[in-house]
């Protein structure tokens, strides 16, 4: 980067000198321009390096202020006066409004040629601006050979701290990381994410109110960060989404260590998350492929009763056991569904439902789990053995492991269904259907639990597989209708509640969060309109099954 130090360092500035405005000396010089006129700031860009003399000023001293201040607005990177001729040196009021606002405020000999300084501040420009082109190029041509030889995350991140010189740190979506190369010194914000494996949240919180986060959403485009140091961020930083499918993939760091952050930085970061998209999209490619096969077999195992025989149960054994999965042993499957369908936050169903395979499929890699994960009729199923050889308890603890894995609210709106165990692949086709039917049974009671168990469905199981026909039957039904109605809808709740509490009636008001007195009077109405006794314990059972099948089969 050409500074206005480098720019009084010149042959063709001998003589001149930095009067005011030091705190600016840094300021990159990307052109030079000579000014004629008072109004020149109306015709800056920024960056510049002005060359005028004092009779192109405004005559006033208000006049001047305002002709300094607008400089200082545009960016000017620094002001040089001719001395010597019209005037002997810059007045005061100019240095002190230089100092002010940071504006480096340059005296040079009338004698200097204005033309030989802008030839070869422009030189020295042109030659920089050029040899960092060269060494953008260099860098994306190497990181593209990595992406050639078959290079990942870590090499990656490497890569790219050797070249820049500074610490690189990749992280997926949610802010975990995947990557990273430390250079030198690191800061409390990346120390967090070395030992919690993830960036604060209270970094996170405050880049998003900020609106850091909702640009980078916005436009897919790189930001810098300056220092924050109330979050633990004492560096400068480069964010930058890695994008694939037009979705935010994850993100990459690039963290001023020694230095600050220069352009060539700025270029490099560009390509690096290019390229860690390649990676993840190639990445996603494997996993989409290796999900198809075991979707594959799923689809098999599930079908086997139909098609398969003995010979056939032999080979999906066999490929099972590839996968870690012993069928000859207990086993069981789990069926995680999500709860919404279609677009949502920018993604298909199909880009939702690889995202929650990726990371289920993430999840049993981390915890070593002994079974098959993959896609099947718009759910991912995992059939994993059962260790403790007990129903429940080790598919329930890998239940409780995927659902408190989706730390995402959107990941999380799932549902995961928990078969029983058995063995044999014939077992698998059985494990799928009470996984199916326990969904189903959940959505017909409109249960939002997240966690749904085969084996604590009981009756509700055996009215559900009764069919439609078992609700029109039974004689309590007709009875309890009436409070389907949705101004009886408080009723139907208040007796479904009191039912399933066992009739007890503490329970029921702490559940429903009312007074004895206002369950009591609903109690009564509930009678009333259905012309029934609750205080009959045989009765009490009827009218349970019959409201369990009204919320099974009703319309």
């Amino acid at each position: 980067m050409f500074t206005v130090t480098d720019v009084l360092k010149l042959p063709e500035l001998e003589g001149a000198r930095l009067v005011a405005g030091e705190r600016g000396a840094s300021n990159p010089v990307r052109w030079v321009h000579v000014s004629g006129v008072p109004d020149a700031p109306d015709w800056l860009n920024g960056g510049e390096l002005v060359l005028t003399t004092s009779i192109n000023l405004p005559p006033l001293p208000s006049e001047q202020r305002a002709y300094f201040l607008a400089m200082a607005e545009k960016g000017v990177a620094a002001l040089t006066i001719a001395v010597g001729r019209y005037i002997e040196r810059t007045p005061d009021l100019w240095r002190e409004i230089a100092d002010q606002v940071g504006l480096p405020l340059i005296e040079i000999p009338f004698q200097a040629r204005f033309i030989d300084v802008a030839r070869a501040v422009n030189q020295h420009v042109i030659d920089e601006n050029y040899a960092m082109i060269e060494r953008s190029l260099h860098i994306h041509r190497v990181l593209t050979q990595l992406v050639l030889d078959g290079g990942d995350l870590k090499d990656l991140a490497k890569t790219m701290a050797d070249l820049i010189g500074q610490s690189i740190s990749i992280e997926n979506e949610r802010f975990e990381a995947l990557a990273s190369f430390n250079i030198a010194e690191v800061d409390e914000a990346r120390r967090y994410t070395l030992i919690e494996g993830k960036t604060n949240p209270r970094l996170l919180e405050t880049l998003d109110s900020r609106g850091y986060l909702r640009q980078i959403r916005a436009q897919k485009r790189p930001v810098e960060l300056p220092r924050i140091p109330e979050v633990g961020l004492e560096m400068e930083r480069i964010l930058a989404p890695i994008v694939v499918h037009g979705d935010i993939y994850g993100y990459l760091w690039v963290i001023a260590d020694a230095r600050s952050l220069n352009e060539l930085d700025r270029m490099a970061i560009e390509s690096g998350a290019t390229i860690a998209a390649l990676i993840m999209f190639y990445q996603e490619a494997v996993v989409s492929a290796e999900a198809s096969l075991k979707g594959g077999l799923l689809a098999q195992l599930i079908d086997l009763p139909t098609s398969g025989g003995q010979g056939r149960e032999a080979v999906l054994t066999d490929q099972a056991l590839r996968y870690g999965l012993d069928m000859t042993n207990p086993f069981g499957m789990l069926a995680i569904t999500p709860l919404e369908s279609g677009t949502h936050n920018g993604r298909s169903g199909t880009q939702r439902l690889l995202q929650l395979y990726r990371r289920v499929d993430r999840l049993a890699r981390l915890g070593e789990w002994r079974g098959v994960i993959g896609q099947f009729a718009g759910q991912v199923l995992v059939l994993a053995q059962d260790e403790k050889g007990r129903s429940g308890q080790r598919l329930d603890a890998i239940a409780s492991a995927i659902y408190g894995g989706l730390t995402d609210e959107e990941d999380r709106a799932v549902q995961i269904a928990v078969s029983a165990n058995g063995r044999s692949a014939l077992f698998a086709a059985e494990a799928y259907h009470q996984c199916r039917d326990t969904l189903d049974i959940a959505r017909r009671l409109k249960s939002r639990d997240p966690i749904l168990r085969f084996a604590g469905l009981g009756y509700l199981h055996a009215l559900y597989q009764s069919g439609a026909a078992s609700m029109r039957a039974n004689p309590f039904t007709e009875r309890l209708r009436p409070l389907l109605d949705d101004s009886e809808a408080d009723l139907l709740e208040t007796l479904e509640v009191y039912l399933d509490r066992g009739a007890n009636g503490v329970q029921t008001a702490d559940v429903l969060c009312i007074h004895r007195s206002t369950l009591n009077y609903r109690l009564q109405q509930i009678e009333k309109i259905c012309g029934v006794s609750l205080s009959d314990p045989v009765l009490r059972t009827n009218i349970q099954i019959a409201l369990k099948l009204l919320r099974l089969f009703a319309d």
